[in-house]
């Protein structure tokens, strides 16, 4: 009998395939819903990429290669274009330049995410 009914149910037409009681009211605040919480998820994982300063996908020949916060929306950072690189101060107003770098600061000294993460779930095991 199950057989015989999964073999008629492609051949059923679509509201014929609708749950018992569910209205098409029903079913657009249901896709509406799930749409705002797409969206809704889809903003929340940008804001959170912009605040741990996420590596974006675009290549090409700038890089930062080392940043640190100096306050509460201030930090400084060395950004590498080419073979050269610069000291620049960034506020939420300003981008400002410090220094241009003589000596290059060696961007593969620095800690790759994984080594960082090992520490902290080893830190947070303990």
């Amino acid at each position: 009998m199950r057989a015989l009914l999964l073999l008629a149910l492609p051949a059923m037409p679509l509201w014929a395939a609708e749950p018992a009681g569910a209205s098409s009211s029903d079913q657009m605040a249901t896709m509406v819903a799930s749409l705002l919480g797409v969206v809704a998820l889809i903003v929340v994982l940008a804001m959170m990429a912009r605040r741990f300063n996420l590596p974006t996908p675009m290549g090409g020949q700038m890089k930062t290669v080392a940043m640190m916060p100096v306050g509460a929306k201030e930090r400084v950072a060395v950004i590498q274009v080419g073979e050269q690189q610069y000291l620049v101060g960034i506020t939420s107003q300003n981008i400002a330049l410090l220094d241009k770098l003589e000596t290059p600061l060696d961007s593969s000294a620095a800690p790759q995410f994984a080594s960082v993460l090992a520490k902290f779930n080893k830190k947070r095991e303990s």
